[in-house]
């Protein structure tokens, strides 16, 4: 589901930077990317996969806080590491759900609340 992801993000105008950066015993990210918005404006994205097959719960119910913490921790030491200054660019948390079944794939990509 992680390469699907990628194709439509990037057929959205995201530019990957890398993918699945881990913090040891901390979690991981599948997606960093800058979204340019216009010429003036990207955001950085954190994004986070989920693959279902149609009968399973929603995607969209698996973030949860637990996971949500984690992200911000491993989101945080992403920045420092790469000299990202957090206080003056647009950071957002997104989830891309991938729903599969055996000739179909449905995408669903939204901003998860923090």
């Amino acid at each position: 589901g992680e390469e699907q992801a990628v194709h439509f993000l990037i057929g959205k105008n995201y530019q990957i930077i890398t993918r699945n950066y881990s913090l040891s015993k901390k979690g991981e990210i599948d997606i960093i990317a800058w979204h340019v918005k216009n010429k003036n404006q990207k955001t950085l994205c954190f994004v986070e996969v989920k693959t279902r097959s149609s009968n399973d719960a929603s995607a969209e119910r698996s973030v949860g806080k637990k996971k949500m913490s984690a992200l911000f921790i491993v989101a945080k030491d992403y920045c420092f590491k790469n000299n990202i200054d957090i206080d003056n660019t647009y950071i957002q948390f997104e989830q891309v759900s991938i729903y599969k079944n055996e000739n179909k794939i449905d995408i669903r990509h939204y901003e998860i609340p923090v």
